[in-house]
């Protein structure tokens, strides 16, 4: 019986998990930019790092308009790419940070600081 109940509820827990990934793009177009960055800090804090890198890129992708929310979403999600270790795809949302129209200063420093700290770039040849 024990055994069950165990069984039952990672069950539950598991089907919970799933459907509330598949409400995060049904709502995310509906929300405004600040709400969005306040569910990407949540996700990141908990190490859920693929449904932040989707509500900061709903961001981008919604709200064009709100310069300093894209310029720090460029900037977070720069900063996943580099705690996950893809160098290059942190490299270029740090660079589009601090390229970002009317970046806040904060964005621009912090973005060159990791761009600093990044191995350097593969040379061609």
């Amino acid at each position: 019986m024990q055994k069950h109940l165990l069984l039952s509820f990672m069950v539950f827990l598991v089907l919970s998990g799933c459907s509330k990934s598949a409400n995060i793009k049904e709502d995310i177009k509906k929300l405004p930019a600040n709400i969005l960055m306040d569910r990407a800090a949540e996700r990141y804090s908990v190490y859920d790092y693929k449904n932040a890198l989707v509500y900061y890129q709903a961001v981008l992708d919604n709200h064009p308009e709100s310069y300093e929310d894209v310029a720090w979403a460029r900037y977070e999600m720069g900063y996943i790419y580099y705690v996950q270790k893809q160098y290059e795809k942190a490299r270029e949302y740090f660079e589009a940070a601090a390229a970002s129209q009317q970046a806040p200063h904060g964005v621009v420093i912090l973005s060159e600081m990791m761009l600093s700290k990044l191995p350097s770039k593969p040379s061609s040849k």
